[in-house]
């Protein structure tokens, strides 16, 4: 990866991709318990900021040792300002969001993601519709959605709903990012892309922490340090960053449609690692998202006579 390649059409995953997709699902299905067991000892945006520093020098330390571009012109710097504000702001809904209710949930939550990318694509990225099996996927996906909202509220354990909704807008708002992260393929580096929004987040995170989270104390134990190094080095460094490359090379839906994945790894991880059980009925929501996020992905793939071939822009450095 020393060089964005230029998307010069979208391709099936071959079995790297594949393999690397998977790979990160079982990464990411561990972020969120890394992020509850953090803010078990921490303010969760403080743990935010020290997990996202820490990203920021390895990432900038593995480009300056590839010799990564890191400047760019004035409508590169645009999207990756775009892109920062959204990121920023994924990640206070992923760190307070999960501190309000259960890692597990958070999870299934926040990997709603592509059906939020399956409505939001057919507007904003070329080949892309919405067809009768993403509709039908979108709302097998609701109903399981609406089933962990419900076994949640009714029951005498205390609500997670602000912590449920405060997840949800962070996977709209990841939709988003995932949209404006195609759009940069050929003239963004994908480490120079989560290197910027790593370096211009973090010291925004610190900054809010210290306005809203004063007095909380930040307690270095073990299991808060081990979190912090597995979010930051491999859930963010790497994870963010093969993300990327395999956004920039393939379709968003099909990069997508393995994903329903890191759901079933989190609700396992949260189980193993937190104790953390869910009722029979919570268990078919989680079943619902899941499968939902299937049919909507596997199903929006485009098709080779659709694409539209694109001469290759490269990254401008100034």
């Amino acid at each position: 990866m020393e060089k964005a390649a230029p998307p010069s059409h979208d391709q099936p995953l071959d079995l790297f991709a594949t393999a690397l997709t998977i790979l990160l699902c079982a990464i990411w299905g561990g972020a969120f318990v890394g992020i509850k067991i953090s803010t078990l000892d921490m303010p969760p945006i403080g743990s935010g900021a020290i997990r996202f520093c820490l990203t920021s020098v390895v990432l900038l330390t593995w480009a300056l040792y590839q010799r990564v571009p890191l400047r760019y012109g004035k409508a590169e710097m645009r999207s990756l300002a775009l892109l920062t504000v959204m990121f920023f702001y994924t990640n206070i809904t992923a760190y307070v969001g999960t501190a309000w209710t259960t890692s597990g949930r958070a999870t299934v939550f926040f990997y709603t993601q592509p059906l939020f990318l399956a409505l939001l694509a057919p507007y904003l990225l070329p080949n892309d519709r919405v067809t009768s099996r993403k509709l039908f996927g979108l709302g097998l996906a609701l109903c399981g959605v609406v089933a962990l909202f419900f076994t949640k509220l009714s029951g005498q354990q205390t609500s997670t709903w602000a912590g449920d909704v405060l997840v949800l807008s962070g996977a709209l708002t990841s939709a988003f990012a995932s949209i404006a992260t195609k759009r940069t393929a050929g003239r963004i580096h994908p480490v120079a892309l989560i290197c910027w929004q790593c370096w211009l987040s973090w010291p925004l995170l610190g900054l809010l922490s210290w306005f809203v989270e004063a007095g909380q104390p930040f307690a270095f134990t073990g299991r808060a340090v081990v979190a912090i190094l597995y979010l930051g080095i491999v859930s963010a460094a790497f994870g963010f960053v093969a993300f990327a490359w395999l956004l920039q090379r393939n379709a968003a839906t099909r990069v997508t449609a393995l994903t329903f994945l890191t759901p079933v790894f989190g609700v396992a991880y949260s189980w193993f690692f937190l104790g953390e059980v869910l009722t029979p009925i919570q268990l078919l929501g989680v079943l619902g998202v899941c499968l939902g996020v299937y049919v909507v992905s596997s199903g929006g793939a485009l098709r080779p006579q659709a694409i539209v071939k694109e001469e290759p822009r490269t990254a401008r450095e100034t």
